[in-house]
């Protein structure tokens, strides 16, 4: 994967937009039902601590250790997007030492790596899991990952970029901001 996947992945935009969008105003939705349906304070609590667990279950933050794996990885995407930023800074900076570009370099090719192994390993979950029930939250999850099968194919294999091309390759490069 070239470091445009990175870029590509949007991270923390992405995954907002699919938690307004799918979970909290779905949830809302049913939370609003079900409280026009209550006939008692019981009812209503029932409702609301059904809307509770369906946020924390979509946000991947219920005591499930598939969501928490989930969670897990989506963090850790997170967080290598945030090393490859500061990495960036750092090689754009005009002041760097050969020195520390070269260091830096091979950080972005391990980032890298880890980004595609954790992007890989994310999609295979989420995709497995469309594939053995209905869960639009992680539908469109995947969509808003994957938009036009740039990591992944409809059929689910994964896309790759020519392995030579290392940070080495691109030195004198620009990264894309």
């Amino acid at each position: 994967m070239h470091l445009s996947g990175m870029v590509y992945f949007g991270g923390f935009s992405n995954l907002l937009l699919s938690f307004g969008n799918q979970v909290y105003h779905s949830a809302w939705r049913e939370l609003c039902e079900g409280m026009a349906a209550a006939g008692s304070l019981d009812e209503v609590i029932e409702v609301h601590e059904a809307y509770l667990l369906t946020i924390h279950r979509q946000c991947f933050v219920a005591p499930d250790k598939l969501w928490a794996l989930i969670a897990s990885r989506i963090n850790n995407i997170l967080a290598l997007a945030l090393d490859f930023y500061s990495l960036q800074q750092t090689l754009s900076s005009g002041g760097a030492v050969s020195a520390i570009k070269a260091r830096c370099e091979m950080e972005v090719d391990r980032v890298e790596k880890q980004f595609d192994d954790c992007i890989a390993f994310l999609l295979r979950v989420l995709s497995f899991k469309l594939n053995v029930g209905h869960f639009p939250h992680l539908a469109d999850l995947v969509t808003r990952i994957n938009y036009n099968n740039f990591y992944m194919s409809d059929g689910g294999n994964l896309m790759t970029a020519p392995s030579s091309e290392t940070a080495a390759a691109r030195l004198g490069k620009p990264f894309a901001s």
